[in-house]
């Protein structure tokens, strides 16, 4: 279970022309010329429930800052007759819509597949059709924010890593099918990208990458309205980050987001920059490995390393004088080489795999029953993103704890994985290998 605090930030300039009355100069074209600063805090949570099915909630609070100026065509400030009808200076808060996720996770060959799918719970606060003859010349907001409607989440990604290297891209859509009760039908959202990543020892990470993220026009009682209001934009995005592992449970992450390529309608909403600073906490680690959130895209990625080292629990058995060795670096997909002559037991751990714990003494008992014949080899695979998941856990749907087993001569007799409520059977396999004469 993960759970993570996100604050993310932008601020945004949007202008858009209109005709109004003016102190002293009658009605006059202008230009309202708008400032918003846009801060959000994401509350998210993910839960494994099996080594392929995990779960996921979101909740943000947005807040938003504007102020107003409404400018002549010469750029010249200038006072309207009556102010704050469509704009004022104000700050706009609340919950927006949360959103639950269910993934499912597998292997694809050499790639790691995530398919979520989910919905938003329409929460955040909605107004009244802002566009309505009776509210066009009275006070009234434009800022929604919430849908007001069920929208369905559908993301897909697909990951690929070669040692300390990691690639990936991803795809998302919020459908808005239908309009709320108030006439208002949000635009649908779209996003997609390719990241690049490098982990920098084993609690330092660097990524990069490309994003487009695009939204279609909102309707007011099925109209798209374009003096105001959102009108449909696209973004094409360069990305980077940096991630931090603390410790075995705790995590920062930094991510910025800089548009270069920017398609408006109406001109509305130019934004230099998205920041976004996270936290995780892991309470254990997810039996699969749901990852994701993307607001539009967002990634909450971590490199999660191990502060303490090869060790597979707070005091690991006692395993001198016989062949054990822990293969090396943690998280490196090392190559199974068997011990020519031994039954040679390959084990696939983590440091926060409370079942590993259990396992490891046992087979170091086996060996130690059989120190001439068993040879035991442990791979620490640190988190589902390392390159020992992706080559030998992933692809074939195990979970930890796991173990490849190959007999004197070299060919595999044992491949499983085990839940802690059937590890004395899987140590019962191990162990009848281990107790089999030798041919």
């Amino acid at each position: 279970m993960v759970l993570r605090l996100a604050g993310l930030g932008t601020f945004v300039q949007t202008q858009h022309d209109d005709h109004e009355d003016v102190v002293g100069r009658g009605e006059i074209d202008l230009v309202h010329d708008q400032e918003l600063l846009i801060r959000e805090t994401r509350l998210s949570l993910d839960v494994g429930l099996t080594k392929r099915f995990a779960a996921s909630m979101v909740v943000p609070f947005r807040v938003v800052s504007t102020s107003i100026r409404y400018l002549d065509t010469s750029g010249m400030e200038v006072d309207l007759v009556t102010e704050g009808i469509h704009h004022r200076n104000e700050t706009v808060t609340g919950i927006a819509d949360p959103i639950v996720l269910g993934a499912l996770s597998g292997g694809l060959g050499p790639f790691r597949a995530v398919v979520r799918a989910g919905f938003s719970i329409p929460i955040g606060r909605t107004e009244r059709n802002p566009f309505s003859p009776d509210r066009i010349d009275s006070r009234h907001q434009h800022i929604q924010l919430g849908s007001g409607t069920v929208n369905p989440v559908l993301s897909a990604e697909l990951t690929r890593r070669w040692g300390a290297w990691h690639a990936g891209a991803f795809v998302l859509t919020q459908q808005a099918v239908y309009e709320n009760s108030k006439g208002y039908h949000a635009g649908d959202r779209y996003a997609g990208g390719i990241t690049v990543r490098r982990s920098l020892g084993e609690a330092w990470g660097v990524r990069g990458g490309v994003e487009v993220q695009a939204e279609t026009a909102e309707r007011w009682d099925g109209v798209i309205h374009t003096d105001d209001g959102n009108r449909g934009r696209i973004d094409a995005m360069l990305a980077a980050g940096v991630s931090v592992a603390l410790t075995d449970a705790l995590a920062l992450d930094l991510a910025l987001k800089i548009p270069v390529i920017t398609h408006v309608v109406g001109g509305q909403l130019d934004m230099p920059l998205i920041a976004e600073l996270g936290v995780s906490y892991s309470f254990g680690r997810p039996a699969a490995p749901p990852k994701d959130d993307h607001e539009h895209g967002e990634e909450h990625d971590h490199e999660h390393g191990d502060e303490h080292g090869d060790e597979h629990g707070d005091e690991p058995p006692d395993a001198a004088g016989l062949d054990v060795v822990d293969l090396g670096p943690p998280g490196a997909a090392v190559a199974l080489v068997p011990v020519p002559g031994k039954l040679t037991i390959f084990d696939f751990w983590a440091p926060w795999c409370a079942p590993c714990k259990i396992l490891d003494p046992a087979l170091v008992e086996i060996a130690r029953a059989h120190p001439g014949s068993v040879a035991i080899r442990r791979i620490n695979a640190v988190d589902w993103d390392s390159a020992v998941a992706a080559t030998y856990l992933t692809p074939g749907g195990f979970n930890l704890p796991h173990v490849k087993v190959f007999g004197p001569d070299g060919v595999l007799v044992l491949e499983r994985s085990s839940e802690t409520d059937k590890l004395q059977e899987l140590i019962d396999a191990v162990r009848a290998l281990a107790e089999r004469p030798a041919r």
